[in-house]
């Protein structure tokens, strides 16, 4: 039918993704995961044909089928619901629903995307991290790693396809890679998934999320550019020792030296972000946060060994202008485990920059001068 279709609309070739790959060839099947995003968004028209979807109701009801379909809650369907430009649903008897377009507000409603994002694919990077990470919620895969291979194309970024290593550490390397190409903060801005049987080394001290259920609920965090938060500080959160903010990644310490805005507190820090929970600003080139209709979003730090490391991991905090009184500019290194944190980031990111730190304990320092006395 999908041939027959194409034919009427005077399409020469068609691909799909159930018989259009060799499932038996893992070279087939990682360029298949790795490109059918940009195969999706090169596409004349994409038809999404809905097995659970009755032909003769209006889809539009509350309780339509069409509103609840499994379509809608499977992890690698959110790149076909956003890359295309041009997508055309059909029922379960192939009679054709509506399209995308047209549906836009009623999907927006189902699955808590923005509606430029259905009808604009291209302005689809200029949401915050956290915003498009929260385009997943609900969705689930047969493995688990998928979760996080799915949401690729929305970063325009690449990994590694390998299975096995679990779906946190591959959502870790995924956070890594969006690093490199954007200074948005609010990657930071994530919550507790409350799912405690995904264990790993990041629970400890992780200043990166371990899910992308961690920003269920995010849809709503927008960043805040440099040039805007910088200001922002000089204006409300100077200080005799920093006038501007930074945030280095360190590698060779797995965590990040910055120079936040905090508030003091006992046993720790509450530390300021440059995102802010409230409604999107289209700015012409970007969605950001109205500073004049939305609050910033602050993290709360405790002490450790070797710094501060995040605290509560409950939903991100906001702190009105009220408040600002108690913040001030402050160097703060924030420790992790995340021991690949931050390695390629390149050098020309206003604060997501490499840096050189090296945090050596005293009895290793020992050993060190120890051997080096010997070899003299």
């Amino acid at each position: 039918m999908c041939c027959k279709l194409a034919q009427q609309d005077g399409l020469d070739y068609v691909w799909i993704d159930t018989c259009c790959a060799d499932a038996n060839s893992s070279a087939a099947h990682t360029e298949r995961t790795t490109s059918s995003y940009t195969w999706y968004q090169q596409a004349q028209v994409c038809y999404t044909y809905l097995d659970d979807v009755d032909g003769s109701e209006d889809p539009r009801e509350k309780h339509s089928t069409f509103r609840r379909s499994q379509w809608f809650k499977r992890t690698w369907t959110l790149q076909e619901l956003l890359a295309p430009k041009h997508v055309f649903f059909f029922a379960k008897d192939w009679i054709m629903i509506g399209t995308k377009a047209g549906f836009s507000s009623l999907i927006s409603s189902v699955t808590g995307i923005h509606k430029d994002a259905l009808e604009n694919p291209e302005h689809i990077p200029c949401f915050s991290v956290a915003t498009r990470m929260s385009w997943a919620e609900g969705r689930t895969s047969t493995k688990h790693e998928d979760r996080v291979y799915a949401l690729m194309g929305l970063f325009g970024v690449n990994l590694p396809i390998l299975y096995g290593e679990g779906e946190t550490r591959t959502f870790l390397k995924l956070q890594n890679e969006i690093m490199k190409t954007t200074d948005d903060q609010s990657i930071f801005a994530w919550h507790s998934a409350g799912d405690t049987s995904a264990t790993s080394e990041s629970h400890a001290s992780g200043f990166l999320a371990d899910t992308s259920k961690c920003f269920a609920g995010c849809g709503n965090i927008q960043q805040i550019p440099y040039d805007r938060w910088s200001d922002y500080c000089a204006k409300h959160f100077c200080s005799k020792s920093a006038a501007y903010p930074h945030l280095d990644v360190l590698p060779s310490c797995g965590g990040l030296q910055a120079t936040l805005p905090v508030r003091q507190r006992e046993g720790g820090l509450d530390a300021l972000l440059a995102c802010a929970r409230g409604p999107a600003v289209w700015n012409g080139s970007e969605y950001i946060a109205d500073l004049n209709r939305a609050d910033p979003i602050y993290i709360r730090l405790q002490q450790s060994y070797h710094g501060y490391e995040r605290a509560n991991k409950d939903q991100p905090e906001t702190v009105s202008i009220d408040a600002f009184k108690e913040f001030s500019l402050q160097d703060t290194h924030i420790c992790s485990s995340q021991s690949f944190l931050g390695q390629g980031v390149p050098d020309n990111r206003n604060w997501l920059v490499k840096g050189l730190l090296y945090i050596v304990p005293p009895s290793i320092l020992f050993l060190m001068y120890q051997s080096r006395k010997a070899s003299l």
